[in-house]
């Protein structure tokens, strides 16, 4: 069965034979969690004074602000590239958000990590309850970034 080569960012959905044809926006649902999850927290640390994370990033003087604005920066890139590259048409893209889009995650995933070493920093331990939700988002956008690596080299060869 032929169903041709397609332009379509869903290039799952058309295979040739048994070989996809790309692979690449098969974790869009992914990436779009994980920079939403992130900006979401972000806003409650920025907009939120009562919040413990504002207290700490507070307490942690104009480096702790720093990271938040750069962090806010990174997700609201990574969900520009999900919306535009994978959700839009084809005659909407942008290329250098397509081709370093592993680079956003992994950005994403130090930067989400540095935040819990600034909250774990403040007082209480590793243990703090407070930084588990950070952590698990560190840990998909890491895993995000390893899989576009992995399906980029698999299209590669």
């Amino acid at each position: 069965m032929n169903f041709g080569r397609s332009n379509s960012n869903w290039g799952d959905l058309h295979a040739l034979g048994r070989h996809h044809i790309s692979t690449l926006p098969r974790y869009w649902i992914t990436r779009l969690y994980v920079a939403l999850s992130s900006l979401t927290s972000i806003a409650v640390i920025a907009w939120e004074p009562d919040a413990l994370t504002h207290r700490l990033i507070t307490q942690s003087g104009p480096p702790g602000w720093w990271l938040v604005g750069f962090l806010a920066v990174v997700a609201a890139v990574g969900i520009v590239d999900v919306v535009v590259n994978d959700m839009l048409p084809d005659r909407f893209h942008l290329r250098c958000a397509k081709r370093s889009r592993h680079l956003i995650y992994v950005a994403l995933s130090m930067g989400l990590m540095c935040l819990t070493y600034v909250f774990i920093a403040g007082g209480g331990g590793w243990w703090r309850a407070l930084a588990m939700p950070f952590w698990i988002d560190a840990v998909f956008a890491a895993l995000v970034a390893f899989l576009d690596l992995f399906q980029r080299h698999r299209l590669r060869t």
